[in-house]
């Protein structure tokens, strides 16, 4: 699961250092896709499940000040929220 983890949040990095992040149009939406369906053709659903628990977990460990300010933390969270919400509609029957 550690290094499914690793290649989503180089993908969430990638899509944090676009001037523009518009879900629509962006490669890493694509990338994503793949990723999602390569986590199940490789590791099943619970292996995706898995992936997504830590990264829900991480999302619900930002701490502000703590660890970054507000505006910050509020974009990592979205795209934290992007991901599972992406890799859980391409592993939903």
């Amino acid at each position: 699961v550690m290094d499914s983890i690793d290649v989503v949040l180089k993908v969430i990095s990638m899509q944090l250092m676009k001037k523009t992040s518009t879900e629509n149009d962006n490669e890493n939406t694509i990338i994503m896709t793949k990723l999602a369906n390569a986590l199940v053709q490789n590791g099943g659903p619970e292996h995706v499940q898995g992936v997504t628990s830590s990264l829900a977990y991480l999302r619900d460990r930002i701490g502000v000040p703590r660890d970054m300010k507000l505006p910050a933390a509020q974009l990592l969270r979205a795209h934290l929220n992007w991901s599972i919400k992406h890799l859980q509609q391409n592993t939903t029957p």
